[in-house]
């Protein structure tokens, strides 16, 4: 019919040189399978398809919608109060009346965008748009009738290898048009919209106020009436919006891609990012690389000192009135915008000071975690403790700040200074508290892609257990909805679980609703320290946290808190048992062993030592030391780790004595004292071979 043919003849205009069927088929099977086209190398529609397949599945937790909505509503609003603050610090009064014109404009226009959110949802859901493009992922649709002429053309002329490549693509794209599977592409889609239009028209209401105040002359800014600004917003509605409803303001543009983390990369990040397009199979380890760098752009630019380093920054603050060429870009066109444009950043610079040195001051009075220790292994026994990473204490409350955006990152690193404190001592946290703009600068820098490419380091790094755990994540993301399943996994099969290094254990923890069914299920990970399962709540908060990204824990003990202050290592605790048992690989036997030891009340025995007078002197006694530079005495030799080290043996020895009397750890100990006695002999053979000893 018409529109194969149409297709068909839209695939020949594509390629250079195409005479016959052969041609044809070459060039659509590198267009399916990847390879070089039109002299640059480019991946196939196959793989972009799948990729497509896991992106949709990696988003399609319920978190991540809300938190999208946090970033972006926190980035766009906090746009006038920044210009209104900057202008404040400047004295340019002009500035700040037009962001309060711009943020009441914005005020008033929620209604209307919640209306234009709904009718975008609507239509992304219809399909009746077909170019979705978010913050975390753009797709545009290949057209039907290009898709079935492919079909056409490869079920008649191509290979078996071209129909199974085909029909794999085919697959991938079902599920990529599934309007459930891809329902949080969609509603971040129509976020974006919705919040564009709250950015333009607080735009709108700026302009009108500016065109008003140069018609009243040397009249005063309280002559403005509310007629005239909205007459004055008639006029000038086509210079911001389309007849569509478009944005067309370059000016407004550029901010709504700052807001919404849309921004183009350039320099080294699009460098980096163009070497994982081009390696598809390393691309998983960094898949929103656009959002991650513009995430880390915007926390710059409300940073002192890393400011100098965002090139827009730079551009903006040096530029003049009367040369507006190199901030056109930004669509900074006349010389209210440029004053404009100063004082936002200005006041971006005032509120990250005022976050910093809030942050500073509850760092020292302990209420702020960042990462936790470098050693992840130490990191994982503190927050199977209740340690809760990256959170600030509010009231008898740990929240955490990881959707505080643009903030979350400063409090992060400022956290993280006091989390090595146990390291490094406090003599250095004080001196990089007084440097804390290159402190966040450098700690900014290297977890902006040492987020998206921890796996790969440990892949390369051989890391034990790493490739299974990399591969099982894999496997279960290119499944669709893997973050939807995992929520739910939570939500009805509570609990965290303790796990083998196998991909098969892997696969099963990130799908635990599926645990309810199983003959043999995941054992569960205990608190040592209680004795309660790890994750223990109640079906209410169970549902809060599935949705909310902001979680919220209650205040430690005193014995916890004493606990994470000591420096003990609980690292080995249940990997190996009192008489040398290697439980490394048994998952089953590590969780009776928590448990059991959890039975001994140690929490309540760890409560009662916080309370001791010498415990708390010999602590402090540590900090001294570690404040001095007397970092070389061994944390055990301090009294309250002696003392907390026998409360631990004590019940670890009461609980292997029970959990040994299980078969399964009766088997193991008899395959443990069989390869000792086997390694043994080798030896004893070995020794005997080296003198020449006769059997």
């Amino acid at each position: 019919n018409d529109e194969l043919l149409t297709a068909i003849r839209h695939y020949i205009s594509m390629a250079d040189d195409i005479q016959n069927v052969d041609d044809l088929m070459a060039f659509l099977r590198k267009k399916m399978r990847g390879g070089e086209l039109n002299g640059s190398k480019r991946s196939g529609l196959l793989i972009k398809e799948l990729q497509m397949v896991l992106v949709n599945s990696v988003l399609s937790g319920p978190k991540t919608s809300v938190r999208a909505v946090m970033g972006t509503s926190s980035a766009s609003f906090m746009r006038p109060m920044s210009q209104a603050l900057g202008a404040a610090k400047t004295g340019n009064g002009q500035a700040y009346r037009e962001a309060l014109a711009d943020a009441n404009g914005m005020i008033q226009s929620i209604p209307e965008s919640f209306e234009l959110f709904k009718r975008n949802l609507g239509a992304y859901w219809s399909g009746d748009i077909a170019n979705v493009r978010t913050r975390f992922a753009e797709r545009v649709l290949n057209p039907d009738d290009n898709w079935e002429a492919l079909k056409y053309l490869t079920e008649k002329e191509g290979t078996k290898g071209d129909k199974a490549a085909f029909y794999i693509a085919n697959i991938a794209k079902g599920m990529n048009d599934n309007k459930f599977l891809t329902y949080s592409t969609k509603v971040m889609a129509a976020t974006d919209d919705a919040f564009g239009y709250i950015l333009g028209r607080g735009r709108l209401r700026a302009k009108a106020f500016r065109d008003v105040m140069g018609e009243l002359g040397d009249g005063n800014y309280k002559d403005v009436t509310p007629e005239a600004i909205a007459k004055a917003e008639n006029k000038l509605v086509d210079s911001v919006f389309d007849r569509d409803g478009n944005l067309t303001d370059k000016y407004i543009l550029n901010a709504k891609k700052e807001a919404t983390l849309t921004q183009e990369l350039d320099g080294f990040a699009k460098g980096l990012n163009t070497i994982f397009e081009s390696t598809p199979w390393a691309k998983p380890f960094f898949l929103f690389a656009k959002t991650g760098v513009n995430g880390l752009n915007l926390t710059a630019k409300h940073t002192p000192g890393f400011n100098f380093l965002v090139e827009e920054w730079n551009v903006i603050n040096f530029a003049k009135p009367d040369d507006l060429s190199k901030v056109a870009k930004y669509g900074i066109e006349t010389a209210e915008d440029l004053a404009n444009a100063k004082a936002l950043q200005y006041g971006r610079l005032a509120m990250g000071s005022g976050v910093i040195f809030m942050a500073g001051q509850k760092f020292l009075n302990g209420g702020l975690h960042g990462n936790g220790p470098a050693d992840r292994t130490k990191r994982q026994v503190w927050m199977d403790a209740g340690w809760k990473p990256r959170s600030i204490k509010i009231g008898d409350a740990w929240v955490s700040y990881d959707s505080f955006e643009p903030f979350n990152q400063i409090l992060a690193i400022i956290g993280d200074i006091g989390d090595h404190q146990e390291l490094m001592g406090e003599e250095w946290a004080e001196d990089n508290l007084q440097k804390l703009a290159v402190v966040i600068a450098q700690g900014i820098t290297s977890k902006s892609y040492m987020a998206g490419l921890t796996q790969f380091v440990d892949l390369f790094a051989g890391k034990p257990g790493q490739l299974n755990r990399i591969a099982a994540s894999l496997v279960n993301n290119t499944v669709p909805l893997s973050s939807l399943r995992n929520e739910l996994g939570k939500i009805f099969t509570p609990y965290t679980r303790e796990l083998g290094s196998d991909i098969g254990s892997s696969i099963r923890n990130r799908n635990l609703i599926s645990e309810a069914m199983a003959s043999n299920p995941l054992p569960i990970k205990y608190d040592m320290l209680t004795g309660a399962p790890i994750k223990d709540h109640d079906f209410i908060t169970r549902m809060f946290n599935a949705i909310s990204p902001v979680q919220m824990n209650m205040d430690y003990s005193p014995g916890k808190q004493l606990l994470f202050n000591s420096g003990y290592d609980l690292r080995t605790s249940t990997y190996y048992a009192p008489d040398g048992t290697n439980l490394t690989d048994s998952p089953v036997l590590r969780s009776l062993f928590q448990q059991a030891i959890g039975n001994q009340r140690l929490l309540v025995e760890l409560d009662k030592l916080a309370e001791d007078e010498g415990i708390g002197r010999s602590v402090a006694l540590m900090e001294y030391h570690r404040r001095t530079g007397q970092r070389d005495i061994d944390p055990r030799s301090y009294v309250h780790n002696t003392r907390i080290a026998k409360l631990f043996d004590k019940a670890k020895k009461k609980a292997w004595a029970k959990v040994r009397q299980d078969p399964r750890a009766i088997e193991l100990i008899k395959k443990d004292r069989d390869r000792a006695i086997r390694k043994n002999q080798a030896r004893n053979e070995s020794i005997d071979r080296l003198l020449n000893i006769p059997k």
